[in-house]
């Protein structure tokens, strides 16, 4: 898989409980489901915005091997926010396992919650911004540079979870519709006979200071 993505890895089947957890995460699951086979169509699938659907949507792919339910995350930010991930944990008692990577900017973070946070890593632009806890023992051999680059998947490959299962034709990999109430107004085609909103017309003054993508506080 590619070096710029993220995966969130829950403890056992949280199938049947898709709705109550991606509502800890501020996603509503809309109900609907796609069977994918192969990295080309999770990729196109899980892109936004999707051609042909409501800007408002996001897409996941999950997968279950029998040990984690992984999750594709594609907008990168479910395993960053740490009071929501620890919040999910907590509330299933279950161990919550995940990274966010872009190597090209120097950046990954991987995070173990079990159920209270026990190990978090995160690097910045190639330097250290936390590092919580006891690297854990899958961590072991990995360097910087080595994290920057796969280290993260080789860790969770380690965890019970190789990334690669996404890629395999006999892999039941489901595509979740999630409504994301995040996305602004803007974002959601006009209803018809309704004027797009025009940027310009609003006050700079009175919009809200823009964070980095990976910014959660």
């Amino acid at each position: 898989m590619s070096a710029n993505h993220s995966l969130i890895l829950f403890e056992g089947d949280i199938r049947p409980l898709y709705e109550e957890i991606f509502a800890v995460f501020g996603l509503n699951f809309t109900g609907n489901t796609e069977r994918v086979t192969g990295l080309a169509e999770i990729w196109e699938c899980t892109n936004w915005p999707r051609k042909g659907k409501p800007r408002n949507l996001v897409h996941k792919a999950a997968l279950y091997n029998g040990t984690w339910t992984a999750v594709l995350d594609r907008e990168m930010t479910m395993i960053l926010d740490q009071v929501k991930c620890a919040k999910c944990a907590a509330k299933w008692q279950i161990k919550i396992f995940g990274y966010m990577l872009e190597s090209v900017s120097g950046s990954c973070t991987l995070s173990l919650y079990a159920p209270k946070k026990v190990r978090c890593l995160d690097i910045r632009n190639f330097e250290v911004v936390e590092n919580f806890g006891t690297p854990l023992p899958q961590e072991d051999g990995i360097s910087m540079a080595g994290m920057l680059d796969d280290g993260p998947m080789r860790v969770s490959r380690r965890l019970g979870f190789a990334d690669s299962l996404f890629a395999h034709p006999d892999s039941k990999v489901v595509i979740l519709g999630m409504e994301d109430p995040m996305r602004s107004a803007a974002d959601v085609p006009p209803a018809a006979g309704q004027k797009k909103p025009n940027p310009a017309a609003t006050s700079s003054a009175a919009q809200p200071a823009r964070r980095p993508w990976w910014r959660i506080w």
